[in-house]
């Protein structure tokens, strides 16, 4: 009885070490995969895009004596239109601030109506009765603006400013005793504008943003209309507001 239970156990030693080594011999299940966090988004690069949207205007315009200078009749006209065109600049990145240079051209297809109509004689300034039509256009535009932006990842609010000139258009025409007479004129503006806007990276290296601007283009043309008689354009004005997309070069 007593080599039994000796033999018994030596058995179950046995048994239990083969067991043991067979377990240490089976594949371990490896650990979880935990993807690393993803990188906070660059907006350092160059960077090409295309924008488009609307622009309202406004410009006064004059009607004065070309022989006493006087100031006979004035409005205010709006210039409203479709505006769209590219842009082209570079943002350099710093912690969170971003600082960049941007251009822009746009097409504009602003333009506005107007009419005058003057009396034979006005105060002292002896003028022939004299109707008047004419259209103000605002042909294309450009800008060369700073940026400085906050980025809070993708997204990028941003303040922006700088230089702003333009080309523009005054024709119509005067008509005096039943004759009509045409008369046109363009100009060149040179003014300046401020703004800001947002700006989402929604892809990669794609980035699509919306931008408000304000523009001072300063004083327009003077033309001569009809016998005796200037049409002074004033102050331009402009509010834009587009939406645009951007391709950054990494």
């Amino acid at each position: 009885m007593h080599r039994f239970a000796i033999a018994l156990l030596a058995t179950a030693a046995i048994v239990g070490i083969s067991v043991s080594a067979s377990a240490a011999d089976l594949p371990r299940k490896a650990p979880a995969y935990v993807p690393p966090a993803p990188l906070p988004y660059n907006w350092t690069g160059f960077y090409v895009g295309l924008n488009a949207g609307g622009s309202w205007g406004r410009q006064t315009n004059s009607l004065e004596s070309a022989i006493t200078g006087a100031t006979l009749f004035s409005n205010s006209n709006h210039i409203d239109g479709f505006i769209g065109g590219g842009q082209i600049g570079y943002n350099w990145q710093v912690n969170q601030w971003v600082f960049g240079l941007e251009a822009d051209f746009q097409g504009s297809a602003q333009k506005g109506d107007g009419t005058f109509f003057l009396p034979g004689v006005v105060g002292a300034a002896v003028v022939p009765s004299t109707s008047i039509a004419y259209e103000d256009k605002l042909n294309w535009f450009g800008t060369a603006r700073g940026r400085l932006g906050w980025a809070f990842d993708r997204w990028m609010p941003y303040v922006t400013g700088g230089f702003a000139f333009g080309h523009g258009e005054i024709n119509g025409t005067a008509t005096t005793g039943g004759v009509v007479t045409a008369f046109s004129n363009s100009h060149d503006y040179t003014g300046w504008t401020v703004g800001g806007g947002v700006e989402w990276a929604f892809y990669n290296n794609w980035s699509a943003k919306l931008e408000y601007l304000y523009i001072n283009f300063g004083d327009g043309p003077t033309v001569p209309v009809g016998t005796a008689l200037l049409g002074a354009s004033g102050k331009l004005t402009d509010n834009i507001v587009r939406v645009g997309v951007n391709y950054k070069f990494f």
